[in-house]
């Protein structure tokens, strides 16, 4: 009865074994930055809530709440400026099904967005990856240490989870 049970026990684990080797062989999930810039022009200033409203080059609004304050006392309505907004990320290789079961489970809302993409490029040397979202949508990723980045490789699936903290920083233009 115990050979038998070794057998069944053995056979299990040689079957799983290609699994195990294969999940085994994704990179380690690591870190990483989005980066965005925009320009635009000043709508409006509210100095007292640190908030910002930009009207882009095509009439787009958006308004957005500085967390780097520094250049918030040299804005003023009318006058142009640059925005850069900073989010981190944590970046976990997956295989397709599990990218997509990832994205779509839900965080709490507050504190973690997930989404799945797929990798289009990577520039091995400083660590950035371009990834395309499901709704194709192409956006970068600069991983923390480039050499996290290393194993990865076009045509791999991601499940990039941000941290809901946004670094927003406002600048005039020169």
């Amino acid at each position: 009865m115990k050979v038998k049970a070794l057998g069944i026990m053995a056979s299990a684990l040689i079957a799983a074994a290609p699994l195990a080797s294969f999940g085994a062989g994704l990179p380690a999930p690591f870190q990483g930055s989005s980066t965005l810039r925009a320009d635009g022009t000043v709508k409006s200033v509210d100095a007292a809530k640190h908030s910002v409203t930009v009207l882009d080059a095509q009439g787009g609004e958006a308004s957005f709440n500085i967390t780097d304050a520094r250049n918030l006392a040299q804005i003023r309505q009318g006058s142009k400026v640059h925005i850069r907004m900073v989010r981190e990320a944590t970046i976990s290789v997956t295989r397709g099904v599990e990218a997509q079961g990832a994205a779509a489970q839900t965080a709490q809302a507050d504190t973690v967005q997930r989404v799945a993409a797929r990798v289009e490029s990577v520039d091995h040397g400083s660590g950035v990856m371009a990834l395309k979202s499901a709704n194709g949508a192409v956006f970068h990723i600069q991983g923390r240490e480039p050499a996290m980045v290393a194993n990865v490789t076009p045509g791999m699936q991601v499940v990039v989870a941000f941290a809901a903290q946004v670094n927003v920083a406002v600048a005039p233009m020169q």
